[in-house]
């Protein structure tokens, strides 16, 4: 009698081994592709955020120098600037309406990757625009109570989303008081 000798795996051994070895690799890479997808639209949210802060940051810039005189150190607001809210507020410096915007006051812009390396490529595109609200009625003569609310949105892709809604009023500084 002839002993044998196993040397090796055999054919169905070999095909069990590569089936889960395929199919670890499978699950590998599909786990890998879904953490590196959110912590890509984590990067991209706070860059989002971090653009519409920054914006923001200009408009109150913006806001609080408008009227300044730095030769008398005070604000001079000529007489009747606070009727048009919502000329004062497009007329500002940082903010340029879009030529596609008749009527609508809209204001787009694609950040690069000066932003940031998320924006390589220029795919998001973020849009303020501002809606002035003069329902609130004048419960005091000597107060504006208009509103204006200004909207950002963000687009990348196929989503077009409403990122942040903020209100800006001409009372801010007490400017807008009317002499009765």
């Amino acid at each position: 009698m002839t002993k044998k000798t196993n040397n090796g795996f055999g054919l169905a051994d070999a095909i069990v081994s590569l089936s889960l070895l395929a199919g670890i690799i499978t699950y590998g890479v599909y786990f890998s592709s879904i953490r590196l997808n959110t912590i890509r639209s984590s990067n991209l949210i706070r860059s989002i955020n971090k653009e519409i802060e920054r914006d923001i940051e200009r408009l109150k810039l913006d806001l609080w120098s408008y009227y300044y005189d730095k030769e008398t150190g005070s604000y001079i607001i000529p007489q009747g600037q606070c009727d048009s809210f919502l000329g004062f507020i497009t007329f500002m410096p940082s903010w340029s309406l879009d030529s596609n915007s008749i009527g609508d006051p809209i204001q787009s812009w694609r950040p690069g990757p000066e932003r940031g390396k998320i924006f390589t490529g220029k795919n998001v595109l973020i849009s303020r625009e501002i809606i002035l609200d003069v329902t609130l009625g004048p419960f005091d003569l000597s107060t504006n109570y208009a509103v204006a609310t200004v909207n950002y949105r963000a687009q990348w892709g196929a989503k077009n989303e409403h990122w942040l809604s903020i209100d800006l009023a001409p009372e801010a500084h007490s400017w807008c008081e009317q002499n009765i």
